[in-house]
């Protein structure tokens, strides 16, 4: 259609749409015309893509704004680089171990050696340039995002990162002075580490604007707030891509020669990598600045995103499981969180502790696999213990009971109390299910947990039934079948979905190549080793933590969403939510329309 018959077809559906609104504007076939009149104006008047031109803008604009909004950000994280990197060098220079503390021995004893055969950085030449380029570039950006990602923490952790790489840099130089070749170091290290340091700080920078949204969150709300500086830091770490890219190349196929290029030469690629990063990050942000004043101060709006009620007596499909689900979960967040850091986790802690204190020796180990620390934690196989039987299943019972309870609960105040009373009416029936599954997960092995999954349509249903039903764990266990048995596809459907969910967020908490979870555990052992004995144990219960408020995490979406496939399965038979239409069948309704159509 050209843009001409767009046009007039506009001036058709608008003169339509007056005309309803004069003379219907109670009826649906107003709302329909509205809907479509703004459809054809949204394709008439859209802004067309220009892919080249948002690309440069994004280059010469958009980051340099973002680098001037953070200018106070990245001084503090270049000023703390700086004084880690000083704290480490003096910590090097009165105790000649401090980096094997943090590197390891293996690569200072390496580092020796090659530094008594003349060749100091020969380290860089020990792999093949083009692995060497993959594995360098994709940890220096995991790194990167890391720091960036801490920033959640309040900035905390962000810090904390910062100054673990600024007391490394600083002690690893000093090593190199202390053996007599810090000139020939610097000029190999600098060659790549002038780009991959900087962006490291301006990561840094990064994840102190994202943390500096939830400690001054100004008139937003917290999570407001969070979403604006998250999305300001985000186009900082984009841009900091292919800098790592570039340092990673160097390291691979540049630094690798140092013996070979005179130091004139490598001198004049420092400066020009540093120069690149100054002019680009700190210079060219205040010319853009000035060209562009009425850019400088952002006035974000938070978007408004409509409440919506739930409509429990509905069939749903898979996907419509899955919407819902999250959404009940966004809206009861925060219910959720103050019962779970109230009760749940303190008593988790509590049971963590009563686990160390009987198994300590299974735990002193500073190379458990996840699988092993979870095992040990939840006691599979030998370590099994029966604290362990009926502890997690007194905690899986408050979580459930949580779960039930902010699902229809619509008062904010007496929270805890409301759900004590709520939680103590349905805790024996809903222990022996939370018992029953446990002992499953413990106690089946890996077949068995196999055809388990096909059951859990019909088992995951039983919370739901007791809660909402107000009945006993064997009736509910009869009729889980009999409501499971119409819906059994939808059910087993949700719940692949949601274990698909799990098995992909904990890919990222625990994997070899961007697991949060790994790195910061790495971080946290270079500092345990220097003042306990019993640093394994340490990094062990951080382990646990992690994996309870992950596990936990995961357990609420999946309750809530078998919550929804009860009432799905439950209207199958019922007819409940039909029933309730057909009685208001005939009488006034707001189908369509919206609290302006009554005023």
């Amino acid at each position: 259609m050209t843009r001409m018959k767009w046009l007039n077809f506009f001036t058709e559906i608008t003169e339509d749409l007056s005309y309803a609104k004069t003379f219907y504007p109670r009826r649906s076939v107003r709302v329909y015309l509205n809907q479509l009149a703004q459809g054809v104006f949204t394709s008439l008047y859209k802004q067309r893509r220009q892919p080249l031109g948002s690309f440069t803008k994004f280059w010469t604009e958009t980051v340099p704004l973002e680098m001037y909004r953070a200018r106070f950000n990245l001084l503090t994280a270049f000023l703390f680089v700086l004084l880690a990197a000083l704290i480490g060098a003096v910590s090097q220079e009165y105790d000649n171990n401090f980096l094997r503390v943090i590197v390891g021995d293996g690569y200072v004893e390496t580092t020796l050696d090659n530094i008594a055969n003349g060749n100091p950085m020969g380290v860089y030449g020990d792999s093949p340039s083009g692995g060497m380029f993959w594995q360098i570039t994709i940890n220096n950006i995991r790194v990167a995002f890391i720091v960036f990602a801490c920033g959640i923490t309040f900035t905390i952790f962000t810090y904390f990162m910062l100054l673990y790489n600024g007391i490394m840099l600083g002690a690893f130089q000093w090593f190199f002075k202390t053996n007599g070749v810090l000139l020939t170091s610097f000029l190999a290290i600098w060659i790549h580490g002038a780009f991959e340091i900087s962006a490291i700080i301006i990561a840094g920078a990064a994840g102190i604007t994202v943390g500096s949204g939830l400690v001054f969150p100004k008139s937003y709300s917290r999570v407001q707030s969070l979403v604006f500086t998250a999305k300001r830091g985000l186009m900082i770490m984009l841009s900091l891509i292919p800098f790592f890219i570039i340092a990673g190349f160097l390291e691979s196929y540049v630094t690798r020669h140092y013996l070979s290029i005179p130091d004139p030469i490598k001198l004049l690629l420092i400066l020009f990598c540093f120069a690149v990063m100054i002019l680009y990050y700190v210079v060219y942000p205040f010319a853009v600045a000035k060209r562009y004043p009425e850019k400088v101060e952002l006035k974000e709006v938070p978007r408004f995103i409509p409440t919506r009620k739930i409509e429990w007596h509905k069939i749903r499909n898979v996907g419509e499981v899955f919407t819902d689900t999250f959404y009940l979960f966004v809206s009861k967040v925060t219910k959720l969180s103050r019962i779970f850091f109230s009760v749940v986790l303190p008593l988790a802690l509590v049971l963590i502790g009563v686990i160390y204190f009987i198994d300590s020796n299974r735990f002193d180990s500073a190379y458990l696999t996840w699988y092993q620390n979870l095992g040990s934690l939840f006691g599979t196989g030998r370590d099994f213990h029966f604290i362990k039987l009926f502890g997690w299943p007194v905690l899986l019972t408050l979580l459930i009971s949580a779960v039930h309870f902010v699902l229809h609960d619509e008062s904010d105040e007496s929270l805890l109390p409301n759900y004590f009373r709520y939680m103590i009416r349905y805790f024996f029936w809903v222990y022996i299910f939370a018992l029953m599954v446990f002992s499953i997960m413990i106690f089946s092995n890996g077949l068995l947990l196999f055809f388990a999954a096909f059951i859990a349509p019909f088992l995951f249903m039983i919370p739901s039934i007791i809660h909402i039903e107000k009945t006993n764990f064997f009736n509910a266990f009869g009729r889980c079948f009999t409501l499971g048995n119409g819906a059994y596809g939808d059910g087993l459907g949700s719940f692949m979905l949601f274990m698909l969910i799990t098995v992909i967020f904990f890919f990222f908490l625990q994997n070899p190549i961007m697991g949060f979870l790994d790195l910061f555990l790495t971080v946290i052992k270079e500092f345990l080793v220097t003042t306990t004995d019993d640093y394994a144990i340490v990094m062990a219960c951080i382990s646990s933590i992690a994996y309870i408020l992950f596990i936990f995490f995961m357990l609420c979406i999946c309750f809530l969403s078998f919550s929804l496939c009860y009432y799905s399965s439950d209207e199958k038979k019922t007819a409940k939510g039909l029933y309730q239409k057909l009685d208001h069948f005939g009488k006034r309704n707001r189908t369509m329309e919206n609290a302006l159509d009554f005023e």
